[in-house]
């Protein structure tokens, strides 16, 4: 279907509950609802296999507006609908719609806890991102926020672990050796077999989504390229196609090609530091060693090209200040030829080594269906069948003159995850090369004015571990109002987590690992 055709479906399902729709975009339409129609909202979009929900925003309207919104975002292919429930700003409160959609429950949590807003019927209201610490009431992401109204209030010790007869609490994190980032998870165990799993998020939040509300569209950029260093470039692109958007200018093709010729490198990255990190925790450390130093390889052309190993800074509002020089080119093909030679010894390995196999083949398997019951994105959704990829589904940049094929498994379990993001590595090296041969000439960038006109604006763009999601608010002022980031990984967690359940323990690390995930990007 087309996307007109999409966005017309999903307004003839929403047409009983709607209270007013418009057109912000081209390709997405925004329906307003009541608080108490947004269960049949949800249902009637989900009963007709309309798209997947992908974010969940807050928006504080300032005190004088007195309100808040409530914005629930659903993709299919490039057609995005938004279900827009306005709330008084105190004591406003939604029913949770996470008996349909349960990867909505991360999503309902940090609402309550950043705006106030009350979530009817959530499974588990405890607190998300906020330390135990933070006094109840003071929600930061409130127009009127007072970081001097934050000071920490004492709290009782947390309970120690527990058990029942055989059944066990086995806290891990948020320090631990398993972990790279700091998370805390409580696996129940029946002897060696889990039975429930919980976790929680927060060490390392450092408020990015408020602070660019105090910084000019161009500092902004810079302080959200640090979300992550993984996948630094992915979020300045993302948050420079949304500006890019409102302030309607388009970017010169070079540039263009080059965002995405970088994408592809960082992507090779991120994928052989994950490879490494997985085989270590199924012991592999070999593998590891090894994934590690060819990781090298991409992170010396990173290096080579922009200047910098991590945050490349590559991109800047309306296009790219790097430019990619025969020299440059030369050294890229070589890079890349190496490290798909690797790539394809390293999927040998991951699919005929037979301790290796016994950790991964079957493992953490999900089907089709519950890969789409659970919303997730990226690697993980395309090891289970689903071809879920922004690049495919709806391109955007150079990904319209440079397609792309996504790669997908249908095992499901560690080993089709294995596989998938390995294939991906040869995929990316061919797209790579093509924009090697075929860059178009012209300028890196045009003008943007320091004031973006008023409106909102949806970002979608493919990281490494899946869409990323952006969602941009400008007043017409010179600092945005609101800036959005939904990274992969949040919505990813459920799953894993619910795919625990019934594993041994000892699988767990590397079902966690399988997920690739990041902390960094999931506190921002």
């Amino acid at each position: 279907m087309t996307t007109e055709s999409l966005l017309q479906q999903a307004e003839s399902l929403l047409a009983t509950m709607s209270r007013g729709s418009t057109r912000p975009e081209t390709n997405r339409l925004d329906v307003v609802i009541e608080s108490s129609g947004l269960v049949p909202a949800v249902s009637a979009l989900k009963n007709a296999r309309w798209g997947y929900l992908t974010a969940l925003t807050g928006l504080d309207l300032g005190v004088e507006a007195g309100v808040v919104e409530a914005l629930y975002h659903f993709c299919s292919d490039a057609a995005v609908t938004t279900l827009r429930v306005r709330l008084p700003r105190i004591g406003g409160s939604v029913p949770s719609i996470y008996q349909l959609i349960p990867a909505v429950g991360f999503y309902e949590r940090e609402l309550a806890e950043m705006y106030g807003v009350t979530v009817t019927g959530m499974p588990d209201d405890s607190r998300l991102f906020l330390p135990d610490d933070w006094p109840v009431g003071v929600y930061p992401l409130l127009k009127d926020f007072d970081p001097q109204s934050a000071q920490p209030v004492k709290v009782p010790p947390p309970p120690r672990g527990s058990s029942t007869g055989e059944r066990f609490i086995i806290p891990i994190g948020p320090q631990h050796p398993a972990l790279k980032e700091p998370g805390h998870f409580e696996f129940t165990v029946d002897g060696e077999i889990v039975t429930a799993a919980r976790m929680r998020l927060g060490y390392v939040h450092r408020g990015i989504e408020k602070a660019v509300e105090q910084r000019n569209w161009i500092q902004s950029l810079y302080l959200l390229e640090r979300v992550c260093g993984i996948c630094s470039h992915t979020h300045s692109v993302a948050y420079c196609l949304g500006v890019e958007q409102l302030a309607q200018v388009e970017v010169p093709p070079r540039a263009q090609a080059i965002r995405e010729l970088i994408a592809g490198l960082e992507r090779i990255h991120s994928h052989l530091l994950w490879l490494g990190v997985a085989a270590h925790e199924a012991g592999f450390d070999t593998l590891f060693m090894y994934s590690w130093r060819d990781r090298e390889t991409v992170m010396d052309l990173l290096e080579t090209v922009s200047g910098n190993r991590v945050n490349y800074s590559a991109n800047i509002l309306g296009g790219v200040k790097i430019d990619i020089t025969a020299e440059f080119a030369e050294a890229i093909r070589r890079g890349i030829d190496y490290l798909e030679e690797r790539s394809r010894h390293y999927l040998d390995i991951v699919t005929t080594d037979t301790m290796f196999l016994q950790r991964t083949r079957g493992i953490g398997a999900m089907t089709r269906e519950q890969a789409e019951h659970f919303g997730v994105l990226g690697p993980l959704a395309r090891a289970s069948g689903i071809l879920r990829d922004v690049r495919v589904e709806a391109p955007y940049g150079a990904y319209t003159r440079f397609p792309i094929s996504a790669v997908t498994a249908q095992a499901g379990d560690l080993e089709a995850r294995f596989v998938v993001r390995l294939k991906e590595l040869f995929v990316t090296c061919n797209a790579i090369r093509t924009i090697l041969d075929n860059l178009p000439p012209g300028e890196l960038a045009v003008k943007v004015p320091r004031r973006i006109p008023a409106g909102e604006t949806i970002s979608r763009v493919e990281a490494p571990r899946g869409e990323l999601f952006y969602f941009i608010r400008s007043t017409g002022g010179d600092k945005p109002d609101r800036v959005k980031v939904r990274t992969p990984s949040l919505c990813n967690w459920t799953s894993v987590l619910h795919q625990a359940i019934g594993c041994q323990l000892a699988d767990v690390p590397l079902l966690l690992a399988g997920m690739d995930p990041c902390f960094s990007c999931n506190d921002r």
